[in-house]
């Protein structure tokens, strides 16, 4: 964690400079976005009605301006990825952490991931602006919040952990395994998130799971 914290903030900061430019710029712009009801078709997809609602708050107020943006349904471990006009992409199922609360204790921070309990070991609910970056082995991770080195990526392979057996189960009950990164499939990785969030990043929206946190979408990190 804190290897990946220390390689990715140097260049997360002259990145994040470009795209803030960027995602200012546009954002007393008149939407030009067509609407849900002609972009989104849920009636392939499993979502939720969490999801469809934050579809909705998401359109109602512009949010994404002409990001491309994707929201992780963290009850039913899924993931739901749009385009800039709010078109419905694609869904899949993803991995969290084991932990099902809403906020990273602080006192993980400068933690190193044996020594993060697992009752700590939590995915981050809120809204956040991500960019594509390395992690310090090289590897591509869309990064949603560096300081805690929570990023979305490809499953990985822990010892022990049988995380894409995981992924492929039916259920989401055997989806919490991990330190708090969210794991995709690396076909979803490498075919539509990296090539939709590759050109400015990305809104990044993670549903909250314990009912008293739901106004965490509102009030998350925008970097």
């Amino acid at each position: 964690m804190k290897k990946q914290r220390a390689s990715f903030i140097s260049s997360y900061g002259a990145r994040a400079a470009l795209f803030a430019f960027a995602f200012l710029f546009c954002m007393d712009d008149a939407y030009s976005g067509d609407s849900a009801e002609d972009n989104i078709d849920f009636s392939a997809s499993s979502a939720s009605e969490a999801v469809k609602q934050a579809v909705d708050w998401i359109q109602d107020r512009r949010d994404n301006r002409y990001l491309p943006f994707a929201i992780i349904d963290k009850n039913n471990s899924g993931i739901f990825v749009f385009d800039t006009k709010s078109k419905f992409l694609a869904s899949g199922p993803v991995l969290l952490g084991i932990a099902r609360y809403d906020r990273i204790d602080p006192k993980t921070l400068n933690s190193s991931l044996s020594k993060i309990a697992a009752d700590q070991r939590v995915t981050p609910s809120g809204r956040y602006w991500a960019i594509l970056g390395k992690d310090h082995n090289g590897k591509e991770m869309l990064w949603i919040d560096p300081e805690y080195a929570i990023a979305l990526h490809p499953v990985v392979d822990v010892p022990g952990q049988k995380r894409k057996t995981r992924l492929k189960t039916e259920t989401s009950k055997d989806n919490r395994i991990t330190w708090g990164c969210i794991n995709v499939s690396p076909v979803l990785f490498e075919t539509i998130i990296t090539p939709v969030f590759k050109e400015k990043g990305g809104m990044i929206y993670i549903l909250p799971e314990e009912p008293e946190n739901k106004g965490l979408m509102q009030i998350g990190d925008t970097r």
